[in-house]
């Protein structure tokens, strides 16, 4: 696990903050996935499995998640029960 994401006290700051603000209850987020860097930038990375059966990549951030992500599943997947 990583240091930082054991205690308030661990985090960049010593507080833990909000880094997705909205869009990722469990009404619209089925299953997450974090990754170690996917995309080159040397950031922990997110995907995301919708209620809708569609798959977004989050590019993670050093201070927040923005956007509504890159789709790259466009349906189809809203029966899997795991992703990884």
């Amino acid at each position: 696990m990583l240091g930082s994401l054991g205690s308030a006290a661990a985090s960049s700051g010593g507080v833990d903050t909000e880094y997705g603000a909205s869009g990722w209850e469990s009404t619209n987020i089925r299953l997450l996935f974090g990754t170690p860097d996917a995309n080159g930038d040397l950031i922990p990375d997110i995907w995301a499995l919708k209620m809708d059966g569609t798959v977004r990549f989050y590019a993670g951030s050093r201070t927040a998640l923005s956007g509504s992500g890159t789709e790259i599943v466009s349906g189809g997947w809203g029966a899997k029960l795991a992703i990884g």
